[in-house]
Protein backbone atom coordinates (compact mmCIF):
# COMPACT_ATOMS: atom_id res chain seq x y z
CA UNK A 1 0.00 0.00 0.00
CA UNK A 2 1.13 3.64 -0.72
CA UNK A 3 0.00 6.18 1.45
CA UNK A 4 -0.53 9.82 0.24
CA UNK A 5 3.27 11.79 -0.71
CA UNK A 6 2.36 14.09 2.53
CA UNK A 7 2.23 11.56 4.93
CA UNK A 8 5.98 10.12 3.53
CA UNK A 9 8.27 9.23 4.95
CA UNK A 10 7.69 9.35 8.29
CA UNK A 11 4.77 7.20 8.39
CA UNK A 12 6.05 5.15 5.14
CA UNK A 13 9.77 4.26 6.55
CA UNK A 14 8.22 3.53 9.81
CA UNK A 15 6.45 1.01 8.02
CA UNK A 16 2.68 2.21 8.85
CA UNK A 17 -0.15 0.58 7.03
CA UNK A 18 -2.67 0.40 9.78
CA UNK A 19 -4.56 3.34 9.73
CA UNK A 20 -8.36 4.59 10.16
CA UNK A 21 -11.91 4.96 9.21
CA UNK A 22 -13.35 8.19 9.90
CA UNK A 23 -16.86 8.12 7.30
CA UNK A 24 -19.52 8.58 9.47
CA UNK A 25 -21.42 5.64 7.81
CA UNK A 26 -18.41 3.58 9.27
CA UNK A 27 -18.88 4.87 12.75
CA UNK A 28 -22.29 4.63 12.56
CA UNK A 29 -22.18 0.95 11.71
CA UNK A 30 -18.69 -0.19 13.73
CA UNK A 31 -17.98 0.46 17.15
CA UNK A 32 -13.89 0.68 17.04
CA UNK A 33 -12.17 -1.06 19.57
CA UNK A 34 -8.81 0.37 20.08
CA UNK A 35 -6.14 -1.73 21.80
CA UNK A 36 -4.44 -0.57 25.01
CA UNK A 37 -0.94 0.61 23.67
CA UNK A 38 -1.52 0.62 20.03
CA UNK A 39 -1.73 3.76 18.12
CA UNK A 40 -5.12 5.55 18.30
CA UNK A 41 -4.69 8.80 16.53
CA UNK A 42 -2.01 10.34 14.40
CA UNK A 43 -2.08 14.24 14.27
CA UNK A 44 0.09 16.08 11.56
CA UNK A 45 0.74 19.92 11.15
CA UNK A 46 -1.28 19.71 7.69
CA UNK A 47 -3.57 16.62 8.68
CA UNK A 48 -5.44 14.36 10.99
CA UNK A 49 -5.77 10.68 10.77
CA UNK A 50 -7.43 8.20 13.39
CA UNK A 51 -6.69 4.99 13.54
CA UNK A 52 -9.41 2.56 14.79
CA UNK A 53 -8.37 -1.37 15.00
CA UNK A 54 -10.98 -4.02 14.19
CA UNK A 55 -10.98 -7.39 15.25
CA UNK A 56 -7.61 -7.44 16.25
CA UNK A 57 -5.93 -4.35 14.30
CA UNK A 58 -7.96 -4.72 11.38
CA UNK A 59 -8.14 -1.70 9.40
CA UNK A 60 -10.44 -0.51 6.90
CA UNK A 61 -9.89 3.14 5.67
CA UNK A 62 -7.63 6.14 5.27
CA UNK A 63 -9.36 9.26 4.81
CA UNK A 64 -7.26 12.27 3.52
CA UNK A 65 -7.92 16.18 3.59
CA UNK A 66 -6.80 18.66 1.83
CA UNK A 67 -5.54 21.23 4.33
CA UNK A 68 -7.08 24.45 3.15
CA UNK A 69 -10.86 23.43 2.89
CA UNK A 70 -11.04 20.71 5.08
CA UNK A 71 -12.88 18.43 2.28
CA UNK A 72 -12.09 14.67 1.34
CA UNK A 73 -9.14 14.28 -0.85
CA UNK A 74 -8.98 10.91 -0.93
CA UNK A 75 -9.30 7.96 0.88
CA UNK A 76 -7.83 4.35 0.78
CA UNK A 77 -9.69 0.89 1.46
CA UNK A 78 -8.12 -2.59 2.90
CA UNK A 79 -9.60 -5.90 2.59
CA UNK A 80 -7.88 -8.35 4.81
CA UNK A 81 -8.65 -12.21 5.06
CA UNK A 82 -9.63 -14.51 8.10
CA UNK A 83 -5.91 -14.79 9.25
CA UNK A 84 -5.41 -10.78 9.04
CA UNK A 85 -3.48 -10.49 5.88
CA UNK A 86 -4.35 -7.79 3.99
CA UNK A 87 -5.38 -8.91 0.56
CA UNK A 88 -6.40 -6.18 -1.45
CA UNK A 89 -5.82 -1.94 -1.18
CA UNK A 90 -7.92 0.60 -2.73
CA UNK A 91 -7.20 4.50 -3.53
CA UNK A 92 -10.50 6.67 -4.65
CA UNK A 93 -11.48 10.06 -5.36
CA UNK A 94 -12.70 11.92 -2.36
CA UNK A 95 -15.33 13.87 -4.47
CA UNK A 96 -16.90 11.12 -6.62
CA UNK A 97 -15.56 8.28 -5.05
CA UNK A 98 -13.80 7.02 -8.28
CA UNK A 99 -11.56 3.68 -8.07
CA UNK A 100 -8.03 5.46 -8.97
CA UNK A 101 -6.00 2.30 -8.06
CA UNK A 102 -6.14 -1.40 -7.18
CA UNK A 103 -3.08 -3.42 -5.20
CA UNK A 104 -3.91 -6.96 -4.95
CA UNK A 105 -1.63 -9.55 -2.02
CA UNK A 106 -0.35 -12.98 -3.09
CA UNK A 107 0.82 -14.80 -0.66
CA UNK A 108 2.85 -18.61 -1.01
CA UNK A 109 2.12 -21.54 1.30
CA UNK A 110 4.64 -20.40 3.54
CA UNK A 111 2.82 -17.54 4.46
CA UNK A 112 5.35 -14.66 2.82
CA UNK A 113 3.75 -11.98 0.38
CA UNK A 114 4.95 -13.21 -2.74
CA UNK A 115 3.48 -10.96 -5.18
CA UNK A 116 1.67 -7.78 -5.47
CA UNK A 117 -0.39 -6.49 -8.60
CA UNK A 118 -1.49 -3.16 -8.82
CA UNK A 119 -3.39 -1.71 -11.73
CA UNK A 120 -4.25 1.80 -12.24
CA UNK A 121 -7.18 3.36 -13.63
CA UNK A 122 -8.56 7.19 -15.25
CA UNK A 123 -11.79 7.76 -15.40
CA UNK A 124 -12.57 4.07 -14.66
CA UNK A 125 -10.66 3.09 -17.53
CA UNK A 126 -7.61 1.02 -16.71
CA UNK A 127 -4.22 2.85 -17.34
CA UNK A 128 -1.61 0.58 -17.09
CA UNK A 129 -0.31 -2.53 -14.06
CA UNK A 130 2.63 -3.64 -12.38
CA UNK A 131 3.72 -6.44 -10.56
CA UNK A 132 6.00 -7.08 -8.01
CA UNK A 133 7.97 -10.23 -6.89
CA UNK A 134 9.66 -10.78 -3.78
CA UNK A 135 12.50 -13.02 -1.93
CA UNK A 136 13.43 -13.47 1.35
CA UNK A 137 16.53 -14.72 3.39
CA UNK A 138 16.07 -18.00 5.62
CA UNK A 139 14.83 -15.47 8.50
CA UNK A 140 12.26 -14.41 6.05
CA UNK A 141 13.52 -10.67 6.17
CA UNK A 142 12.77 -8.79 2.69
CA UNK A 143 15.93 -9.40 0.31
CA UNK A 144 14.63 -8.42 -3.05
CA UNK A 145 11.86 -6.92 -4.90
CA UNK A 146 11.57 -6.97 -8.66
CA UNK A 147 8.72 -4.73 -10.08
CA UNK A 148 7.67 -5.85 -13.75
CA UNK A 149 5.19 -3.60 -16.50
CA UNK A 150 2.55 -5.15 -18.27
CA UNK A 151 0.53 -8.95 -17.27
CA UNK A 152 1.35 -12.36 -18.59
CA UNK A 153 3.66 -12.84 -21.08
CA UNK A 154 4.26 -8.73 -22.13
CA UNK A 155 5.54 -8.20 -18.85
CA UNK A 156 9.14 -7.23 -18.28
CA UNK A 157 11.17 -6.14 -15.54
CA UNK A 158 11.89 -2.75 -14.78
CA UNK A 159 13.94 -2.34 -11.66
CA UNK A 160 14.21 -4.30 -8.62
CA UNK A 161 15.27 -3.03 -5.11
CA UNK A 162 18.37 -5.00 -2.73
CA UNK A 163 17.80 -4.60 0.71
CA UNK A 164 20.13 -5.20 3.69
CA UNK A 165 19.34 -6.07 6.92
CA UNK A 166 20.94 -5.99 10.96
CA UNK A 167 21.00 -9.30 12.58
CA UNK A 168 18.18 -7.15 14.90
CA UNK A 169 16.10 -6.97 11.78
CA UNK A 170 16.46 -3.30 11.35
CA UNK A 171 17.47 -2.52 7.23
CA UNK A 172 20.23 -0.43 6.75
CA UNK A 173 20.52 -0.14 3.15
CA UNK A 174 17.97 0.03 -0.38
CA UNK A 175 19.89 -0.56 -3.79
CA UNK A 176 17.29 0.61 -6.38
CA UNK A 177 18.64 -0.64 -9.91
CA UNK A 178 16.85 0.57 -13.02
CA UNK A 179 16.59 -2.39 -15.98
CA UNK A 180 17.12 -0.54 -19.41
CA UNK A 181 14.99 -1.91 -22.54
CA UNK A 182 17.92 -4.04 -23.71
CA UNK A 183 17.23 -5.98 -20.21
CA UNK A 184 20.77 -4.53 -18.28
CA UNK A 185 20.33 -3.43 -14.41
CA UNK A 186 22.06 0.18 -13.55
CA UNK A 187 22.31 0.95 -9.97
CA UNK A 188 20.01 4.42 -9.65
CA UNK A 189 20.16 5.03 -5.96
CA UNK A 190 21.35 4.00 -2.69
CA UNK A 191 19.84 4.53 0.66
CA UNK A 192 21.12 3.87 4.00
CA UNK A 193 19.10 4.31 7.04
CA UNK A 194 19.87 4.45 11.02
CA UNK A 195 17.91 3.86 14.15
CA UNK A 196 17.92 4.40 18.00
CA UNK A 197 17.00 1.98 20.06
CA UNK A 198 13.26 2.50 21.14
CA UNK A 199 10.47 0.53 19.84
CA UNK A 200 8.68 1.32 16.70
CA UNK A 201 5.10 1.22 17.56
CA UNK A 202 4.31 0.89 13.68
CA UNK A 203 6.51 -1.99 13.70
CA UNK A 204 3.44 -5.12 13.60
CA UNK A 205 1.41 -3.27 11.14
CA UNK A 206 4.01 -3.04 8.51
CA UNK A 207 2.42 -3.25 5.12
CA UNK A 208 3.46 -6.83 3.45
CA UNK A 209 6.59 -6.42 1.31
CA UNK A 210 7.69 -2.84 2.85
CA UNK A 211 10.95 -3.14 4.92
CA UNK A 212 9.87 -2.50 8.22
CA UNK A 213 12.20 -1.95 11.12
CA UNK A 214 11.14 -2.94 14.59
CA UNK A 215 13.27 0.60 15.93
CA UNK A 216 12.57 4.18 14.77
CA UNK A 217 14.31 5.57 12.28
CA UNK A 218 16.51 8.69 12.70
CA UNK A 219 18.71 9.32 9.50
CA UNK A 220 17.46 8.88 5.78
CA UNK A 221 19.99 9.86 2.75
CA UNK A 222 19.68 8.31 -1.00
CA UNK A 223 22.49 9.29 -3.10
CA UNK A 224 20.88 9.02 -7.14
CA UNK A 225 24.30 7.86 -8.74
CA UNK A 226 23.69 9.36 -11.94
CA UNK A 227 23.21 13.22 -10.26
CA UNK A 228 25.43 12.38 -7.44
CA UNK A 229 22.62 14.30 -5.60
CA UNK A 230 21.94 13.20 -1.81
CA UNK A 231 18.50 13.72 -0.20
CA UNK A 232 18.77 13.56 3.29
CA UNK A 233 16.10 13.33 5.99
CA UNK A 234 16.42 13.58 9.92
CA UNK A 235 13.77 12.29 12.63
CA UNK A 236 13.97 13.12 15.95
CA UNK A 237 11.43 12.16 18.60
CA UNK A 238 9.61 12.30 22.20
CA UNK A 239 9.12 9.44 24.37
CA UNK A 240 6.35 8.56 27.10
CA UNK A 241 7.40 6.51 30.44
CA UNK A 242 7.29 3.08 27.67
CA UNK A 243 9.99 4.81 25.46
CA UNK A 244 7.12 5.12 23.08
CA UNK A 245 7.68 7.98 20.30
CA UNK A 246 4.88 10.70 21.13
CA UNK A 247 6.02 13.09 18.70
CA UNK A 248 8.51 12.61 15.40
CA UNK A 249 9.71 15.62 13.90
CA UNK A 250 10.89 15.10 10.36
CA UNK A 251 13.45 17.87 8.43
CA UNK A 252 13.34 17.25 5.23
CA UNK A 253 15.81 17.62 2.34
CA UNK A 254 14.91 21.06 1.34
CA UNK A 255 14.99 22.10 5.35
CA UNK A 256 10.92 22.07 6.02
CA UNK A 257 9.54 20.87 9.36
CA UNK A 258 6.56 18.66 10.20
CA UNK A 259 5.63 17.14 13.33
CA UNK A 260 3.44 14.13 14.04
CA UNK A 261 1.62 13.15 17.17
CA UNK A 262 0.70 10.10 18.00
CA UNK A 263 -1.51 8.96 20.98
CA UNK A 264 -2.21 5.39 21.86
CA UNK A 265 -4.86 3.54 23.08
CA UNK A 266 -5.50 3.18 27.30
Amino acid sequence: MKLKNRFLPAMLLFGVVALSSCEKSDQDRVTPEIEQGTISQILADSSKVTSFNYAGQTVTQINHYEKESGNLESFEKFERDSKGKLTKASTHNGSNHALLSEQVYTYSVKGTLEKTTSTYFNNGKEEYSTYASYDYTPEQNLEKKTVYEGTGDKAKAKSYTVYEVLPNGNYTQEELYVIDDKGQAKLFSTTTFSYDSNQNPFYEFAEPGIASSPNNLIAASTVVHGTKKNYKYAYSYTYDEAGKPVTQTVVKPNGNRETYSYVYGK
